[in-house]
């Protein structure tokens, strides 16, 4: 199964939505990038119940971001701010404020 690191990326943004159990299940995989063995010895459960948590939750992560956008959104807002910060050059206050901004949002 080939990885898809996107995955980390928006169960840091939509985690909270999936249950306790099958985010740490893809924190594990994703994160600690442990393998399918190793997540369902931790777990207790088969390699294949393993998979099937970690494809079900990307599926749900999948599907919140088509419909919230969230994580799209954030990138073309941390775009938009370095693009504005080259065209700042010379005003230390708006690169402060747009730096700053995108240290939160990226």
């Amino acid at each position: 199964m080939e990885k898809d690191l996107n995955i980390s990326r928006l169960c840091d943004v939509y985690g909270s939505l999936l249950t306790e159990h099958r985010r740490e299940i893809v924190r594990s995989y994703y994160d600690y990038d442990l393998s399918l063995a190793e997540i369902a010895e931790n777990f207790g459960i088969t390699r294949q119940a393993a998979l099937c948590s970690i494809r079900q939750a990307e599926e749900k992560l999948n599907g919140l971001e088509e419909k919230l956008g969230i994580v799209d959104k954030s990138d073309r807002l941390v775009k938009e701010l370095n693009e504005l910060y080259g065209k700042v050059v010379g005003n230390s206050d708006a690169q402060s404020t747009i730096a700053r901004l995108m240290r939160d949002f990226g």
